[in-house]
């Protein structure tokens, strides 16, 4: 026989006091009203005896407050991808909100390209704020700064001046990545960049031209090769690699275009580093297992999610910190995919 639910009005009722003396001694807002160490004892007691469970969802509305976080990324898939870097970001985001005593949400919907609808659907209720990881030109924050919902964009800029947003130096990182092939010796460089819609491989397409001026060297059409995933075709990468002005080195966007990168050239018969050498972007723990190790510019990925949920805690807090902006420092962590460590 099914047991009915035990609620709230029961434990009242065998303590003897009001609902909203159980409610308050539930919630930890025993200092609104003088309730005595015995009657909390008792009311605890019965918690237990009657096997009450506190409904979270009825506490959430009450409260106004779900403690709980979204993560809301520009394509649900990437969730399905489990990269060294979305592995990172959840593993500091998650590390963070245990912290705050927060719990996370991915929100894996799709909604086509209705924002409006994704948008409602972010400001249902069942998150007090979001972490955002956003193209450049979506609307999404916008929609989001208007009705004045906590958010904070990670991983990439934002494109008003009353949006939070924690990034890494990204123009930096490109500079550094090809400033190395090119103190290695290297004149035709290869760059496999990101979507063009995203900030971050903009951004390091950017440094990567800048150093190659620098140097005295104006890329060409056909070294900067547009691939946002290891999946994405790889037919223009065959074509260049087959030229008679073969880059001797690639610079790509991230790890995991560059490992696939590697996988292409190893089909066409060439050594990594001996005849390309490879840089990736982000230097997370899977550029220490492929073969050979991957050098890539570090973005402190885990440092960089918890910093974002700090930050948006204390928007969800009330708080409005002075500094909107928490850009990080890249470094260069070479390894043997470019020649240069032994």
């Amino acid at each position: 026989m099914r047991r009915e639910r035990v609620t709230i009005a029961d434990v009242a009722r065998k303590v003897g006091v009001s609902k909203v003396t159980v409610s308050y001694v539930i919630n930890g807002r025993e200092g609104k009203v003088r309730i005595s160490d015995e009657t909390r004892r008792r009311i605890w007691e019965a918690i237990r005896e009657l096997g009450y469970r506190p409904n979270a969802l009825a506490r959430a509305l009450s409260r106004r407050r779900t403690n709980t976080i979204g993560v809301v990324m520009q394509y649900a898939g990437i969730f399905g991808g489990w990269s060294g870097f979305m592995l990172e970001l959840l593993h500091g985001a998650s590390h963070e909100a245990i912290q705050q005593h927060y719990d996370l949400l991915m929100y894996t919907g799709t909604h086509g390209n209705d924002v409006e609808q994704e948008a409602n659907a972010v400001m249902d209720g069942r998150i007090d704020g979001a972490l955002l990881l956003r193209d450049i030109d979506d609307p999404l924050s916008d929609i989001l700064a208007d009705n004045v919902f906590p958010h904070v964009l990670i991983f990439t800029r934002a494109r008003r001046p009353d949006v939070y947003y924690v990034d890494c130096d990204n123009v930096k990182g490109g500079y550094l990545a090809t400033k190395h092939l090119l103190s290695l010796g290297h004149r035709v460089i290869a760059h496999l960049r990101g979507s063009s819609r995203a900030a971050p491989a903009l951004d390091r397409w950017h440094g990567y031209v800048q150093a190659m001026r620098e140097a005295g060297i104006e890329p060409e059409e056909g070294w900067v090769i547009e691939m946002p995933s290891p999946l994405s075709n790889a037919e223009a990468l065959v074509t260049l690699m087959r030229s008679a002005k073969r880059p001797t080195a690639i610079f790509a966007w991230s790890d995991e275009v560059a490992i696939g990168a590697i996988q292409v050239l190893r089909e066409m018969n060439l050594r990594i580093p001996e005849d390309v050498a490879v840089v990736g972007y982000d230097s997370t723990e899977v550029c220490n297992h492929t073969d050979p190790p991957l050098t890539s510019v570090r973005q402190p990925v885990y440092e960089m999610a918890r910093e974002g949920v700090r930050t948006l805690v204390r928007l969800i807090s009330g708080e409005r910190p002075r500094r909107y902006a928490r850009v990080f420092e890249p470094t260069l962590d070479i390894r043997r995919s470019c020649g240069a460590a032994s």
